[in-house]
């Protein structure tokens, strides 16, 4: 959350220019590695039920209120793109956290 928080801290001219939707890309990688720290904190919490959907929620929600913050930059603003892209990576990463956790516990039966 940190490292999110530090980047879109950053005002769009210290930015370096990318390829169209290259961004949204980038979104989705960051939100993903999001959703599998929080699945694997809120697994080793003990909060087994919903797991999956605890940590997508953590890391959706956090995505809505980065976007916010990112309004308040200059030269940045908020886009309902970057808060799809911000779900659907940590949608991906959550399941992808949960299908590695349910085939290691398989394997280990």
């Amino acid at each position: 959350m940190t490292a999110i928080f530090y980047i879109s801290s950053q005002k769009s001219a210290e930015l370096p220019p990318l390829p169209w939707g290259a961004d949204k890309v980038l979104h989705a990688a960051a939100y993903a590695v999001l959703g599998v720290l929080s699945y694997l904190s809120f697994k080793k919490s003990g909060l087994n039920r919903r797991v999956i959907a605890l940590s997508f929620l953590l890391a959706a929600i956090y995505g809505i209120t980065d976007e916010f913050h990112q309004s308040f930059v200059p030269g940045r603003n908020a886009a309902v793109g970057d808060v799809i892209a911000d779900a659907l990576g940590a949608f991906l990463g959550s399941y992808t956290a949960n299908a590695i956790s349910i085939r290691k516990l398989q394997n280990s039966v």
